[in-house]
């Protein structure tokens, strides 16, 4: 599952381009890893840190699991600030606007919370 994330942030990371980390416009993507999630490189960047560190176990005991985990609820936050600010700006594009709407219906996200309120 690490490498399968890792490869698929590989992958957005070069869909990306030139574009990559660049606040401006410069298009939408809507393909590769982008036809599932509107964040791609943050998500599959952000999961595998779970997996890697398992934070939730910890020799130490419970007290320093639950303060590895909330370190990594925080870095975690602080990607998702970051991507609701870049949807922000990017929402005065009208192509984005409907990529987001299709997302929101389609994506792996609306897929597995579908599958979830079925059972």
């Amino acid at each position: 599952m690490i490498l399968l994330l890792t490869s698929i942030y590989a992958l957005s990371t070069v869909v990306f381009g030139i574009r990559f980390s660049n606040p401006t416009n410069r298009g939408i993507i809507t393909h590769g890893p982008h036809r599932f999630t509107k964040h791609p490189a943050y998500v599959s960047k952000n999961l595998p840190w779970w997996l890697i560190s398992v934070p939730f176990i910890s020799a130490a005991g419970a007290a320093t699991a639950a303060m590895h985990c909330a370190i990594l609820l925080g870095v975690n936050g602080i990607y998702w600030l970051r991507a609701k600010t870049e949807e922000r700006h990017l929402m005065h594009d009208p192509t984005y606007r409907a990529y987001a709407e299709w997302i929101a219906n389609h994506g792996i996200f609306a897929r597995i919370a579908r599958r979830l309120a079925a059972r």
